[in-house]
């Protein structure tokens, strides 16, 4: 029939059913459309070619109906069905397809959608970032003008294309699109364009009222040049941590460590040993010992001295903040995290058995994979830490109790240093006290002095403390004695009551320094083959070790 054939030029679909829905009639296009032939679909129900179609409910109410369906993995289809009433005669369903495309060019030339198109675009061209919006299939649909200028592509090469051939060539490095399609969440990327540009993209899935992801829309800001910026920056903290670390070691070498008793040279020694390797290190002794002190010495002796010294006071976090002050945060507010802050350096986790439970497992597999999530990127990164943890408490037994992992213990514990207490080593007592003085008496402007008779009291004191109680009493003294000279009248009642010394009541300042010298060098010399090997050892020269030796009344026969 000739009316036929002009359906077949339409440019929509058009189908037409008995009142039962059989179909009776499609046109080229909704043959087309349905990828259908016609001695195949004449006579069968119209639910066998469109299977969401409401054309019986539509006939036998006598109303019409818009929806949208997909008849192919190409492109979507908009359905307006109807009924078609006739005079005596049993009604009709008529069904009109339309591709989506068709009807958005349509749209935008009535009046009210275009009004809402110019507003549309007027946003999106105000918009100094950039604005991609992308079907369910990765093609891109629309982008604003900050196209050309960010990614270096006219809008025209840049719409119409999938997202598969932005990265194949490499206008794109990896796509936000294809992570949205592919996780149906809001996912955030860092983006390397063809010009060279990095991009910070949020993409965000649009679904509609069924819950089919329908369009993505991503939101691209240039942090070219804030990355830059952050590069100069670190490049310049780096640059001052040289210098800061050169001129530390310069001042080291003329500030030598108060190391006077056989306990403390015993551990001094292992920290140097050790510091040549790059195992996990595990400080133990009582608050106030010097625990951190010593780690960064072994940090300053390590070949990692260059890199970042990055402490983590675990008891002083709130244990919820724990996680991101370690890992980082992934949140509006990107935060890097300690260990990430550490590499290439030391990460020093100062009362490790603060640490909570859950996180005890993360921790130990990040160090022993040597990798982690970048909180910036969500990437996989490469881990280069050196580990140095302390801790006051008996680790085995919170094993015990459940409350400290045993693989992250076996792994910490590789090696082990105990710091002895101040009451192990009472001998540096004084030599500590004058260094503190020294210090003090710079940072104060002051002049004090000690009388002998305060380390009386000094050397028999407790120090529950240790050096750091030590530490604040010789401060306290500074800053609030008027007197020059520093007395054990000066000193609190409860440092008086609790002082054991039992002998020794009128020794001077002086005879305790030589009997404390004479114990060491003689200690050193029975340990020593030769004066040279004991000069080494001590840190002096042969001829002021022999001049020491002869003063001090050292009798070299009798130890040899």
């Amino acid at each position: 029939m000739v009316e036929q054939r002009i359906l077949d030029y339409f440019p929509f679909g058009i189908i037409l059913t008995n009142e039962n829905g059989t179909i009776l009639y499609m046109n080229d296009m909704a043959l087309k459309m349905t990828k259908k032939i016609k001695r195949d679909i004449i006579g069968i129900n119209i639910l066998e070619v469109i299977t969401n179609s409401s054309l019986h409910k539509c006939i036998k109410k006598g109303q019409s109906t818009i929806s949208s369906t997909r008849l192919n993995e190409m492109d979507s289809q908009i359905l307006y069905e109807t009924c078609l009433q006739r005079n005596g005669n049993s009604p009709m369903g008529l069904i009109l397809l339309f591709h989506e495309s068709l009807i958005e060019h349509l749209a935008f030339h009535t009046r009210r959608i275009g009004g809402l198109k110019q507003e549309f675009d007027l946003i999106m061209s105000l918009i100094g970032e950039l604005i991609t919006i992308s079907d369910a299939n990765g093609i891109i649909l629309r982008v604003n003008e900050a196209c050309e200028r960010i990614m270096g592509v006219k809008e025209k090469e840049f719409v119409g294309k999938p997202i598969e051939r932005m990265e194949f060539e490499k206008i794109i490095d990896n796509s936000s699109t294809k992570r949205v399609l592919n996780e149906g969440r809001n996912v955030t990327i860092v983006q390397t364009t063809k010009s060279g540009r990095r991009l910070l993209v949020k993409g965000y899935p649009i679904f509609n009222e069924k819950g089919t992801l329908e369009k993505v829309i991503n939101i691209s800001k240039d942090i070219t040049e804030t990355e830059e910026l952050l590069t100069k920056l670190n490049e310049t903290k780096e640059l001052l941590y040289e210098y800061q670390t050169e001129l530390h070691n310069k001042r080291s070498e003329t500030e030598e460590v108060i190391i006077k008793s056989p306990a403390m040279k015993k551990t001094f020694d292992l920290i140097n040993w050790i510091a040549e390797v790059d195992s996990p290190v595990l400080f133990r002794g009582e608050s106030g010992v010097g625990k951190e002190f010593f780690a960064k010495i072994l940090h300053q002796k390590s070949l990692r001295r260059i890199g970042p010294f990055v402490k983590v006071n675990l008891g002083s976090i709130p244990e919820d903040m724990i996680e991101t002050e370690l890992f980082g945060n992934r949140g509006p507010l990107i935060k890097s995290g300690s260990i990430m802050a550490a590499q290439n350096g030391v990460l020093f986790l100062d009362e490790i058995e603060k640490l909570p439970i859950h996180l005890q497992v993360r921790l130990l597999q990040v160090l022993q994979e040597k990798k982690m999530i970048s909180p910036v990127n969500e990437a996989p990164i490469e881990i280069d830490v050196r580990v140095i943890c302390s801790t006051t408490q008996d680790l085995e037994k919170l094993m015990e109790e459940n409350q400290f992992r045993s693989e992250l213990y076996y792994w910490l514990n590789v090696a082990p240093i105990c710091i002895p207490s101040l009451r192990e080593r009472r001998e540096e007592i004084p030599f500590l006290a004058h260094h503190f003085l020294t210090v003090f008496n710079e940072v104060y402007n002051r002049s004090k002095r000690f009388n002998p008779t305060i380390f009386n009291v000094l050397m028999d004191y407790p120090w529950t403390g240790n050096v750091r109680e030590l530490q604040n009493t010789i401060e306290r003294l500074v800053v609030t004695i008027s007197e020059e000279e520093l007395t054990k009248e000066h000193l609190s009642h409860a440092m008086l009551k609790k002082s054991i010394r039992l002998d020794g009541e009128n020794k001077t300042l002086k005879s305790l320094v030589d009997s404390f010298e004479k114990q060491i060098i003689e200690e050193t010399v029975e340990n020593c083959r030769t004066m040279k090997e004991a000069s080494v050892k001590l840190g002096v020269d042969a001829s002021t070790l022999s001049r020491k030796i002869k003063k001090l009344g050292i009798h070299i026969a009798k130890m040899q």
